[in-house]
């Protein structure tokens, strides 16, 4: 035969009271641990909205980059031009001078 432990009325409250605070306690913790989850999925929440703003800035930045690089090579393409240009009329007013000083030169030598 199997002789179960006789419990007292004592002991029984006794151990529901501990039961019960223990209950509590990890209530406790359990409403705490919510409200730091719920606060944490706030911030993501925000922090995903800020994120969307920021990528959508980026995106602009990105095409706004994209339109001045090709604003740049439109430029360095018309400079190129401008210096292809400019080149031969440099070589001609250069000539043109040297010219203009050997025959200064020669009249003044006529002169003496």
């Amino acid at each position: 035969s199997i002789i179960t432990p006789v419990m007292t009325y004592g002991q029984l409250d006794g151990l529901i009271n501990k039961w019960s605070l223990e209950l509590e306690d990890q209530e406790k913790y359990f409403l705490r641990q919510a409200t730091r989850v719920n606060a944490w999925d706030r911030t993501l929440m925000e922090n995903s909205k800020e994120i969307s703003i920021l990528h959508g800035e980026v995106e602009k930045v990105k095409l706004d980059q994209k339109r001045l690089e090709q604003e740049l090579d439109f430029i360095l393409s018309q400079q190129r031009e401008l210096e292809d240009l400019l080149t031969p009329l440099e070589k001609t007013v250069k000539d043109q001078s040297e010219a203009d000083y050997l025959q200064h030169e020669d009249k003044e030598y006529e002169r003496m």
